[in-house]
């Protein structure tokens, strides 16, 4: 059911130039909001039979982006995200649902999937049921599942976050997520964040990435640093420089760098957002030679905060 009203929600952005059906996107999205809250309360309300009135922190964000670059066909992707907070059972208790771009830590846009068919894609069901907070580390435990239709690969999850630094003007985070799959593969993702505030509406982040996968022979290493500066409360735009490179047997090889900027505005209500982002990329594909990318994304938001009754 919940795909259908995302699909007829979907169509009915994409037309928004013809003719804006506001009462009706505003229904489609009011029912996907209900939905995903009453779900969360019902799986809390079933396993436990605690009286808490815990705010529900449930949300969920699908994501329709197109492309073009000089050298490719036209590409199409969708991103889907679900969170369901379970804070009856436990406080920190959520389930997660995603697809495989939406879960890599280094996805960056500059290639699509192509998937027109939800049902084509790659996902994640993870469950986070263990924090531990000492100091200035956070952990999170849980499990999950890596599926496409009937192929599974379940896994043990761990995350981890060090605030090395954390003020009101900067922060450095280094953060861990290791997977160990039931059949003996293994996934580590480690990352530095600093956030540099310069003022009160502009702030400059760098992170380092390295994603090391045991089934891939190369692994991949993501640097990137932008500038961001928010507009009003509902505009930010950005600009930056990204680094791709794969590391093969300690030998690290660039496989693309990006000059990339985006504009964030609100589309519609407080839910539906669009961001335009221009890039000129060089890709070891092309020898390095320059292109243009132009990307859109239409984003939809749906949250407790954005019910309304009646």
């Amino acid at each position: 059911m919940i795909l259908k009203y995302l699909y007829i929600l979907t169509f009915l952005l994409l037309s928004v130039h013809a003719e804006f059906h506001s009462k009706r996107v505003d229904k489609y999205h009011n029912k996907i909001s209900h939905w995903l809250v009453d779900s969360s309360n019902s799986i809390d309300d079933y396993l436990t039979d605690s009286n808490s009135t815990e705010t529900s922190k449930t949300f969920a964000e699908v994501k329709t982006s197109f492309a073009a670059e000089n050298t490719q066909d036209v590409d199409y992707g969708i991103r889907l995200k679900l969170r369901l907070d379970l804070p009856k059972i436990e406080k920190e208790l959520r389930l997660i649902f995603e697809d495989a771009d939406s879960d890599d830590q280094i996805y960056d846009g500059t290639t699509l999937s192509n998937d027109y068919h939800l049902e084509e894609k790659e996902y994640y069901l993870r469950l986070d049921y263990l924090k531990l907070i000492k100091k200035k580390l956070h952990l999170r435990a849980g499990a999950g599942v890596r599926f496409r239709k009937a192929s599974l690969h379940p896994y043990l999850n761990i995350k981890s976050k060090y605030y090395q630094h954390d003020n009101n003007e900067s922060k450095v985070i280094v953060s861990n997520r290791f997977r160990l799959y039931i059949d003996g593969d293994y996934e580590n993702v480690l990352a530095t964040y600093r956030f540099l505030h310069i003022d009160s509406s502009l702030y400059f982040t760098f992170t380092n990435t390295l994603r090391y996968r045991s089934w891939n022979e190369v692994q991949k290493i993501a640097t990137n640093m932008t500038f961001i500066k928010s507009l009003s409360n509902d505009r930010q735009t950005s600009v930056g420089l990204s680094f791709i490179n794969d590391l093969n047997n300690w030998s690290i090889h660039s496989r693309y760098y990006q000059l990339h900027t985006s504009y964030k505005a609100r589309l519609y209500g407080n839910w539906m957002y669009y961001e335009i982002t221009p890039s000129i990329l060089r890709r070891r594909v092309n020898n390095f030679h320059p292109t243009f990318r132009l990307m859109l994304n239409i984003g939809m938001k749906f949250n407790a905060m954005d019910i309304v009754e009646g």
